[in-house]
This record gives C-alpha cells, sequence and structure tokens, in this order.
C-alpha cells in the first residue's frame, strides 16, 4: 500500500513539475538587479614564459536594495517523532526548535506541520501563519507531540510538499524543513532514493533543508536530499542546537534574495576550461556551467580553474566571459548579467605576487578542503584508512604552505590544518573514522561547498570518542 502512495505521489510530482517548466523564459538584462556580479582572478598578474593556471572567482551577493515586500514563505516542518526521539531531550528541543521558526515568519507567510513514525501525518494542514508559534492551532499540535515508531521519513517529505504545493503556485516560496535522528526505515531509504526525490522537488522550487541529530542518523541520506534540492544541511550534535538550527534557517528563508542562481564561464580560443572547483556543474565543450541555487543575505561564489597560454610580457589577456542567471526570489523576474575576466602578463615575479587576491586563494583553498574531506571518506569505507590517512596529512601540510598568501583568511587556514592534522592523526591511530567524525566530516564538506553560515553552538562533544553527544 505504501509503495502505490509514493508512487501516486511521485507522479502528481513529475506532473506538476511538467507544468511548471517554461521551455523559453524571458530573461531580464541590466545593471540593476537584487544581487551585484562581481568576477576576478586570484592572479590578476602572472609571470610570462610558459602557460599558467588561475582561478576565477564569480562572486554573487545581495544588492542592499531594500524590499518593501518580499515574497512570502511556505514552510513545511517536517519532524521526526519516532520512539528514538525519547531520549536526550530530543523531543522537547524539536518542539522548542519548531516554535522557534514559526516565531520568525510572518503573518502573512504559510505553515505545515507534519510528522512521521511508522507512517506521516499532518498536524496542522498548511495555512497562513497568523501569530506564528503563538497561534493557538500550531502550538497545541506541537505541544502535544509524543514519540514512538518507526522511520517513514521518505513518505514524511512528500507529504510537506503536497501541503506546500497550493501555496507555491500562489508565489510563495516553498521550503521544508526536515528533522531526523535516526535510519529511514519504512518506504524508500537510500541515498539515491531521497537524492531522486530532491530533484524531484527541485524542479518544482522546492528547498529542503536537512536536521541530522546525534549519532544514529544517516549523513549520506540526509546530505544528499539537502543538495539535490539547493537546502542547507546540519549536524545537530546534540539536541540542544536544535532551536538555533531552526532559527538560523529561517534567517536565511526570511534573506533569501535570488533563486535558481547559475553560471557559467566560457573561455575563448586559447584559454582551457578546467574545472568548477567545490560545486556541483557540467562542462560543454568551453564552458563551463556552476549550480549555486539559493543566495541569502551573503555572499556566495563559484570557483573554476583556467589554464592561460604562454605570452609575451605586457600582453593583456581576456581569459573569460561569465554569465549569471537567476530569479529575484520577491519579484520571481528572470535575470542576467554579464562580467569578464582579463590578465596581464609580466617578467617580474614580484609584480605577479603583488596581484595575488587573498580572498580568492583562501576561497579556493576552502573549497579544494571540501573535495578532500569527500575524498577521504570515500576511501575509509572503502577500507583504505591509510590512504585516507595520507591524504588528509598531505592536505594539512599544502594548507600550511599557502596560508601566508590568504592575507587576513590566514589565521582560518591555520585551523583548517590543524583540523586535517587531527583527522589524520585519529585514522593512523584508530583505522577509521569514528561515527562522530565521519558525521562531521560530510557535514562540513557541505557546508563548505553550499557557502552555509554555521550555528554558533555547532561544536563538538566534550569527549568525542565515548560515541555519546554530550
Amino acid at each position: 500500500m505504501l509503495h502505490k502512495i509514493f508512487g501516486a505521489l511521485l507522479a502528481v510530482f513529475v506532473s506538476l513539475a511538467g507544468c511548471i517548466a517554461d521551455p523559453s523564459p524571458a530573461f531580464q538584462t541590466g545593471a540593476d538587479g537584487a544581487v551585484v556580479f562581481e568576477a576576478g582572478a586570484d592572479m590578476p598578474v602572472v609571470e610570462s614564459g610558459g602557460s599558467r593556471k588561475v582561478t576565477i572567482r564569480a562572486l554573487v551577493r545581495p544588492s542592499g536594495r531594500r524590499v518593501r515586500n518580499r515574497a512570502p514563505l511556505a514552510v513545511a516542518l517536517v519532524l521526526d517523532k519516532s520512539g528514538s526521539m525519547s531520549s536526550d531531550g530530543k523531543m522537547e528541543n524539536a518542539k522548542k526548535g519548531a516554535l522557534e521558526a514559526l516565531r520568525m515568519l510572518g503573518a502573512g507567510d504559510a505553515a505545515a506541520v507534519v510528522v512521521y513514525d511508522n507512517r506521516a501525518t499532518v498536524l496542522v494542514r498548511a495555512r497562513e501563519v497568523g501569530q506564528g508559534s503563538g497561534e493557538p492551532e500550531f502550538y497545541r499540535a506541537i505541544q502535544r507531540l509524543h514519540p514512538g515508531g518507526s522511520t517513514a521519513l521518505y513518505d514524511g517529505v512528500t507529504r510537506g510538499a503536497v501541503e506546500l504545493q497550493s501555496f507555491a503556485d500562489e508565489g510563495f516560496i516553498p521550503r521544508i524543513v526536515l528533522l531526523s535522528d535516526g535510519i529511514a526505515n519504512v518506504g524508500p531509504s537510500s541515498a539515491g532514493d531521497l537524492a531522486a526525490l530532491g530533484r524531484s522537488l527541485s524542479r518544482q522550487d522546492i528547498t529542503i533543508t536537512t536536521i541530522g541529530l546525534g549519532l544514529d542518523y544517516n549523513e549520506d541520506l540526509m546530505t544528499a536530499l539537502a543538495a539535490a534540492s539547493g537546502g542547507n544541511a546540519y549536524f545537530a550534535r546534540h539536541a540542544g542546537m536544535l532551536p538555533e538550527i531552526f532559527a538560523r534557517d529561517m534567517e536565511d528563508a526570511l534573506e533569501i534574495t535570488a533563486r535558481k542562481v547559475r553560471v557559467t564561464l566560457r573561455c575563448p580560443e586559447g584559454v582551457r576550461p578546467l574545472r568548477i572547483v567545490g560545486r556541483e556543474g557540467k562542462q560543454d565543450g568551453d564552458s563551463l556551467e556552476a549550480f549555486i541555487d539559493n543566495v541569502y543575505g551573503g555572499e556566495k561564489y563559484a570557483l573554476f580553474e583556467v589554464e592561460l597560454p604562454e605570452k609575451e610580457a605586457g600582453f593583456v589577456l581576456h581569459a573569460a566571459d561569465l554569465e549569471l542567471e537567476y530569479a529575484d526570489a520577491a519579484t520571481g523576474t528572470l535575470v542576467r548579467k554579464q562580467a569578464s575576466v582579463s590578465v596581464s602578463y609580466t617578467e617580474d615575479p614580484s609584480e605577479a605576487e603583488k596581484s595575488r587576491n587573498g580572498d580568492i586563494v583562501s576561497q579556493a583553498v576552502i573549497a579544494r578542503n571540501a573535495e578532500i574531506r569527500e575524498e577521504a571518506v570515500r576511501l575509509a569505507d572503502e577500507g583504505k584508512a591509510g590512504d585516507a590517512a595520507k591524504l588528509l596529512e598531505q592536505r594539512g601540510k599544502e594548507i600550511q604552505a599557502i596560508a601566508p598568501m590568504a592575507g587576513a583568511a590566514a589565521p582560518k587556514l591555520a585551523r583548517e590544518a590543524q583540523s586535517f592534522e587531527g583527522l589524520a592523526e585519529s585514522l593512523f591511530f584508530k583505522g577509521a573514522f569514528s561515527t562522530m567524525e565521519r558525521k562531521a566530516v560530510i557535514n562540513d564538506a557541505y557546508m563548505q561547498k553550499n557557502q552555509q553560515a554555521p550555528v554558533s553552538g555547532d561544536v563538538e562533544s566534550e569527549d568525542p570518542e565515548s560515541g555519546d553527544v554530550q
């Protein structure tokens, strides 16, 4: 019966996605807009005498334009109420987090509350928030929650999406906030299943934030679901972090500036595009397209590695053209902006070194660190802990060498180097990542790739080897 329900819901999603798709959207161009688009290279001046690799950054940040009437949000809080939520203050802190999220929403926003154990149940149908956490229907429904049963996570997400659909059709910005503390054990439960669901919902412009609580949730599944929909992913090491995490995510949601953000880099003849660093994307001949998805209150960026041809000193090379596409979150207007990057050649090494952009250097290091973290997890999972440890140790040394070039970001890179060295030492000693370490490494990698703001309570247990979350 459950498989029939899942099949029917997916059929609805596919049908709706087909209706929403616009084969020939009209884009607005011009200097004004919700975001500022800038492009630059880590080395605006390079030495002549050979081919050179540079990193090009496409920076997207809010313009600071004051929007009188933001688009309303439609938020589905999808909460785990399985039996494992009965321990360590999990349910009480989940209630606090849900109420905090509702408190932050405006009266004209909409919300739904969905819970799941053996199956998903809609506690409060999607409706305008009104008084938020003080609205009797929301408050009573959340306070009555009691844990028990299994974990029908897939069903919970699909029910949440159905609740949002009518509001999304009316121009609300839809968002699911999913909380889970355990392994999905009812219905589809693999990372692939949930990633496919995330992609399906993303086509309907639904963003999914995932919050994994404690040491028993599936970090691969939760990260895949967030990544497929362009959402945030959080690792709550202990239940006390939940209120702040819910608030942090609602802060992002309320500050959303641009959606469906894509950056395309096109190289002229002679310049070779190599890869996108630390983001999902695709390559098509001489172009690279990076997916940023959502821009909130802070900046986001895409990084591209390109190889420049050999030129003589004094030559100024047109290195790349970049195009930004996004949907204005307030108006829904589709916008295009362009930028370009040029690089000069010199025979003076000191001139090239003085041109180095420390911000771009540090951002490229952090993006590469995320890739290394993911590779280390893959190796450790394959039983190659020694190889993973060597990879992490080597990366720590590389970061130490690069840090002096990063300007004001040097202390941050020094901390990154220490983190890699600590992980390498732990792997050498234990032969595997602990449950806590694996979750932290995967979440750190995703947050770095997503350029996601951390929560202040995001600190490790005082006793990470104990297997308990303090």
